[in-house]
């Protein structure tokens, strides 16, 4: 029988990351990205089986899955047997990530004017935009503490995109005990650069033609980007209890 594993995560968080290699190490299994909710916001008690609040822009539901495959997940929903995941990354490497994420060049080209283009590029350069964090970090709050709620349930764990570069290997094993799955014999880790993606990505669509530095983020060369008062700004909107929660630090 397939496992179908809902994910979430806050935009550049990893989801794509996480779908990858749970799909290509985990024997018959479906990580469900839009399907049941965006993947990308709270948890909703209530599904709409039309797919049409899926996202924030309402989509065909065929555009995600066949009827069969609906029918599938529903049964397994009904029966109690969909599995949840939250993607998380580090709050400070978060931001430098989403940061340049909402300043991105196709974003900034379909928003027109020279100086709110020039305004944003020069964002994406300094890599944190320190008028965004407060509202950035807002989100994040909210979002998180929706994802701390839905933890509690026996079904749903945690992972860090730290400890998956890290040690893939072991973490990847560790989810596969929670979710009682199998795993693979031959163990997959993307290396290079992961792309934007969705509901039918798969490892032969989801990265660039980049190699993948994880020592970027395994040796936090993100904090960088940070000076005292980024950090003293961190300090006054994020949510030390979530954070503490998450198993992270302010710095």
């Amino acid at each position: 029988m397939t496992t179908y594993i809902k994910q979430y995560g806050i935009q550049r968080s990893c989801t794509n990351f996480v779908k990858i290699l749970l799909e290509n190490n985990f024997e018959d299994t479906v990580v469900l990205s839009n399907v049941l909710g965006w993947k990308h916001g709270p948890h909703k008690k209530d599904i709409d089986w039309t797919g049409k609040n899926w996202e924030p822009h309402e989509q065909n539901i065929n555009n995600y899955i066949s009827t069969d495959e609906l029918d599938s997940i529903k049964k397994a929903h009904s029966e109690g047997k969909i599995r949840y995941i939250i993607c998380l990354k580090d709050p400070y490497a978060w931001l430098v990530s989403y940061s340049k994420y909402d300043n991105r060049p196709d974003k900034i080209r379909s928003l027109g004017g020279l100086v709110n283009e020039s305004r944003k590029l020069l964002n994406r350069r300094k890599g944190v935009n320190l008028d965004k964090i407060p509202d950035y970090l807002d989100m994040w709050n909210q979002l998180h503490q929706n994802w701390i709620e839905l933890a509690q349930m026996p079904n749903c764990t945690y992972t860090k995109y730290e400890d998956l570069l890290e040690k893939p290997e072991k973490e990847v094993e560790r989810l596969a005990r929670f979710f009682k799955t199998e795993t693979k014999d031959n163990f997959y880790l993307p290396d290079k650069k992961m792309k934007r993606g969705g509901e039918k990505m798969n490892k032969n669509t989801a990265t660039e033609d980049k190699l993948f530095d994880s020592s970027y983020y395994i040796k936090r060369k993100y904090m960088d980007n940070f000076s005292e008062e980024m950090c003293d700004t961190v300090r006054k909107h994020i949510n030390s209890e979530i954070v503490q929660k998450l198993g992270y630090q302010i710095i």
